[in-house]
């Protein structure tokens, strides 16, 4: 069974065809997979192999993270990276501005819910330790806030500033 990658946008994507990259309307009998995207542009994302197996994937029912020693080998591992560096091409353009949404799914269980949700963020990715974990929705970011939007304090700011010592209880 084939690999089907699917990618949510804000807006769709203009359709593509090279040798590396395919990006397709999504087939009527697939559309189903657009109710578990937040993002309402939703595309079909296509290797070299036309379908997303060109595309590295892992299946389990956890998230499983790259590990040393991890073989993401195949019979075209050439041709993979190429595909996959001209998506991780697209990401960079596309998170800059938008979190973008991939999920990955076996041809027919379109209507699956995702298992759970992988953070991704676009400076940690990297061609040559990139796979999916099919079934997950991986959500992409960039690592640049806006420069309008102030930052936000983290989780070790928020304690300290709502952190306040109460008043030992009254004892009866």
């Amino acid at each position: 069974m084939c690999l089907m990658l699917y990618i949510g946008t804000v807006e769709p994507l203009p359709l593509v065809t090279s040798p590396d990259l395919k990006i397709e309307t999504v087939e009527v009998e697939r559309q189903s997979v657009a109710q578990w995207f937040v993002n309402s542009g939703v595309r079909f994302v296509g290797a070299h192999t036309g379908c997303s197996c060109g595309f590295p994937s892992v299946i389990a029912e956890s998230r499983v993270d790259h590990y040393e020693g991890m073989r993401l080998e195949s019979d075209n591992r050439a041709a993979d990276l190429r595909s996959v560096r001209a998506l991780l091409k697209l990401l960079g353009q596309l998170a800059r501005s938008q979190k973008v949404e991939l999920y990955p799914i076996a041809d027919g269980d379109e209507s699956k819910p995702p298992k759970g949700v992988i953070e991704w963020h676009l400076s940690a990715l990297d061609a040559e330790r990139l796979f999916f974990n099919e079934g997950f929705m991986h959500v992409v970011r960039s690592d640049h806030r806006p420069s309008n939007r102030p930052p936000q304090p983290t989780s070790r700011a928020r304690r300290k500033t709502t952190s306040r010592k109460r008043p030992p209880a009254a004892r009866g």
